[in-house]
């Protein structure tokens, strides 16, 4: 059985503190800091423990396969607008957390077809992903205000959810890479195609193109055949996948 990990609601607020705190402090005081900081926000002490182990998942404990990208956008973030630290939170939740991830693909393939959907579709489909179990239930609706809290999704009556697009023009290469992240981890490949990055039910809450001229070509191969064009991690860099 797959876990699932999302255990609680969180705040965008939380992770921007969390990397501008990144920043100045190593990584062995972060707990007590965001213990100290969280404390007027979240009251019980194991929900604000358990916040601080999900933002530092997020944030500290990525995968060594975007520890590049993480360290340098730590080091441009308070330089980032607020839709590329949007962006960026929204990307290494996605990375941090595959149940988030699903979740939001599974959330946009169907606001693909309409334009409202129903939190019990989603929690039918997540149970049947990760088991009838009481802890989806919980993660399904920590993903949903989550998404609330980010303004990526509204609520305009109870059970029922609806997109709020934001449109961001992303120019930044290290929010091209991410992006291209996320994907390739969700459909476990080194590749992945540009209709894909430009299309993708991950990412329906942005409006935003992505050109193949704006790859880094140290980081990316690009592959073109009469049916598509193909993005591929390069092999060489120091975190990729053998």
């Amino acid at each position: 059985m797959k876990a699932v990990g999302f255990d609680q609601k969180i705040q965008l607020a939380h992770l921007d503190l969390t990397a501008n705190l990144l920043r100045q402090y190593p990584s062995k005081e972060m707990y007590s800091l965001l213990n100290v900081e969280l404390m007027n926000s979240i009251k019980g002490d194991k929900s604000r423990k358990n916040a601080i182990t999900m933002l530092m998942k997020t944030w500290n404990l990525v995968t060594p396969i975007i520890m590049d990208i993480r360290d340098a956008l730590l080091n441009e973030y308070p330089y980032l607008s607020p839709t590329e630290k949007l962006i960026t939170n929204y990307c290494l939740t996605c990375i941090a957390y595959p149940f988030f991830r699903e979740q939001m693909f599974y959330i946009g393939k169907l606001l693909k077809m309409s334009n409202e959907i129903q939190s019990r579709s989603i929690v039918n489909e997540m149970k049947n992903r990760y088991g009838d179990r009481r802890r989806v239930e919980v993660a399904v609706g920590a993903v949903f205000s989550s998404a609330k809290d980010w303004l990526l999704l509204t609520m305009p009556k109870p059970g029922v959810y609806q997109a709020k697009k934001i449109e961001i023009e992303i120019q930044n290469p290290l929010l091209k890479a991410l992006m291209i992240e996320v994907l390739m981890m969700h459909y476990e490949a080194n590749t992945v195609s540009t209709d894909i990055v430009n299309n993708s039910a991950i990412f329906y809450p942005f409006d935003y193109h992505i050109r193949i001229g704006d790859l880094d070509k140290e980081r990316y191969s690009i592959i073109k055949n009469i049916r598509d064009t193909i993005i591929e991690r390069n092999p060489k860099i120091p975190y990729s996948f053998e």
